[in-house]
C-alpha cells in the first residue's frame, strides 16, 4: 500500500475545521474561582524532547499522567530503520522532572522500557482494512475506481484519565485520504473528514479499543459502510478540539470554527450513549448553566487552536486553563474559567514559539509536569522542519494586587 501524500503539518489546517484537537482532568470538586495574579515572568525553550529512535517526524503530541508515568499521543508519523508511515502512535514515560527536558522512547503507551518499531496505536477495523486492500493500486491515474488509492487516518488528539475504570479515553479524528482528485476521499491538503470517536486505552489488560457509540440520532457514514465507532459527524466533533474530566462528568468541546468552540459534557460512565451527551446554550438570568438535547443550540464557549487545544484545571492559577496555538502564527496563548463552560477570559500570551523554515503549530501544555509550588509549568509545539517536539518552560510570578 503506497503512503499518502500528506505533509504532517495538516493537522493544524484541519483544526480548523474542528476535527483535531487535549488534555487534562480536573479536581473531583472545583474549588471556589479566585482570579489569579500571576503573570508570565520568563519563557525558555528546551529543544527537543528524545523519542523513540525509529520515529523521524510526529506531529501533535498530547499527554496526560496515569500513576507514576506520563502518557503521550501523536498522529501522522514518519518512522525511520525502517522507514514507515503510521498515522497514530503512543509512548510512555517515567520521566517525569522536564526541567532538563523529557525522555521518552518507548514504543506504546504501556511499557516505557519497549523502544523497538511502534505500531499503530488506533486499531483499524476489519472493515476498513479489507477497503483499503480492495481498493489498492500502484497507480490510480486514469482509474475508473473513485476510490482507488484509499486509505484511512484515525488522528489522535485529547485524552483524559478515567480512573475509575482504569482507562484513558482518547478522541480521534477520522478521515480518509490517498484518493485522486475530484474524487471522495481525495487527498487535497489533508484528506475528508469523517467523524470523531472514543479510544479506550485499558492501563490493565493493556488494551486499545475503538468505542463503539449508541443511540446516535442517525447513522454516521464513512466509505466502507457505516462506522459505528464514530460518535459525532463532521462539525459537530464532541470532545475532539478538548476534553476534560471533572469528578463524573466529562466535558467535551466541538463544534469548532475559527472564531472558537462549544462545550457538550456527559456522565463518564455512560460516554457511548450519545442520548446523555447535553449541549452548553448559556446561562439563565441568575447565571445558572443551561443544557440543551439538541447539540444545534450550542453555543460557543472558548478559543479554538490550531490543530486543539489543552483544557485542565490548574491549582495555582485557581481556575480552568484553555491553552492553544493561534493558527498560522508563533504566539501560545492561555485563557482561564471558573468552570469549563466558562466565562473564559481574554487570552494572554504565553510565549512565541521560536520560527523556522517550516510551520509550527499543535502546542499543548503538560500539567503532569507542573513544578511543586505550581509556578513552573510546561508546554510542547511541534515543528514540520526538523520533525521534532519542542519543549518550552513557561516560570510565572505572583504580580502584587492591585489596591
Amino acid at each position: 500500500m503506497r503512503l499518502p501524500r500528506i505533509p504532517l503539518f495538516a493537522a493544524a489546517l484541519l483544526a480548523a475545521a474542528s476535527l483535531s484537537t487535549p488534555a487534562g482532568a480536573g479536581p473531583p470538586t472545583p474549588a471556589p474561582y479566585r482570579p489569579s495574579n500571576l503573570v508570565v515572568e520568563s519563557a525558555t525553550e528546551l529543544g527537543p524532547i528524545t523519542q523513540n529512535p525509529h520515529n523521524a517526524a510526529r506531529d501533535n503530541g498530547q499527554s496526560v499522567r496515569y500513576g507514576n508515568q506520563s502518557v503521550w499521543f501523536f498522529d501522522d508519523t514518519i518512522l525511520k530503520n525502517p522507514d514507515g508511515f503510521l498515522t497514530s502512535t503512543a509512548a510512555t514515560t517515567s520521566d517525569l522532572d522536564a526541567s532538563d527536558n523529557i525522555t521518552m522512547t518507548s514504543a506504546n503507551p504501556f511499557d516505557e522500557h519497549s523502544t523497538g518499531v511502534p505500531p499503530e496505536f488506533v486499531p483499524f477495523s476489519a472493515a476498513e482494512l479489507a477497503f483499503q486492500q480492495q481498493h489498492a493500486a500502484a497507480d490510480c491515474t486514469n482509474s475508473a475506481d473513485e476510490y482507488c488509492g484509499t486509505v484511512f487516518a484515525h488522528w489522535p488528539g485529547p485524552a483524559v484519565v478515567d480512573q475509575a475504570r482504569h482507562r484513558i479515553l482518547v478522541s480521534y479524528g477520522k478521515l480518509c485520504r490517498g484518493g485522486q482528485v475530484g474524487t471522495p476521499c481525495e487527498s487535497g491538503f489533508v484528506g475528508q473528514a469523517q467523524g470523531t470517536g472514543l479510544v479506550s486505552v485499558d492501563m490493565n489488560s493493556k488494551t486499545v479499543t475503538r468505542l463503539t457509540a449508541t443511540n446516535r440520532p442517525a447513522d454516521i457514514p464513512s466509505p466502507e459502510g457505516t462506522d459505528n465507532t464514530l460518535f459525532f459527524p463532521v462539525g459537530q466533533d464532541w470532545g475532539g478540539q478538548a476534553m476534560v474530566l471533572v469528578g463524573d462528568t466529562l466535558y467535551g468541546y466541538g463544534k469548532c470554527t475559527l472564531d472558537g468552540c462549544a462545550v457538550a459534557k456527559v456522565p463518564v460512565a455512560g460516554v457511548t450513549d450519545i442520548s446523555q451527551w447535553r449541549y452548553y446554550i448559556g446561562a439563565d438570568g441568575n447565571g445558572q448553566p443551561q443544557w440543551s438535547t439538541d447539540p444545534s443550540t450550542a453555543v460557543q464557549v472558548k478559543a479554538n487552536g490550531a490543530a486543539g487545544s489543552t483544557v485542565y484545571w490548574d491549582s495555582a492559577l485557581g481556575a480552568y486553563v484553555n491553552t492553544f496555538m493561534q493558527f498560522m502564527a508563533q504566539d501560545v496563548m492561555y485563557q482561564t474559567a471558573p468552570q469549563p463552560w466558562g466565562p473564559w477570559s481574554t487570552p494572554t500570551k504565553l510565549f512565541t514559539a521560536a520560527k523556522t523554515s517550516g510551520i509550527e503549530y499543535a502546542a499543548f501544555a503538560h500539567p503532569e509536569y507542573t513544578s511543586a509550588d505550581g509556578l513552573t509549568k510546561y508546554f510542547t509545539y511541534y515543528t514540520s522542519s526538523t520533525g521534532a517536539q519542542m519543549l518550552v518552560k513557561v516560570r510565572f510570578a505572583r504580580a502584587p494586587k492591585a489596591r
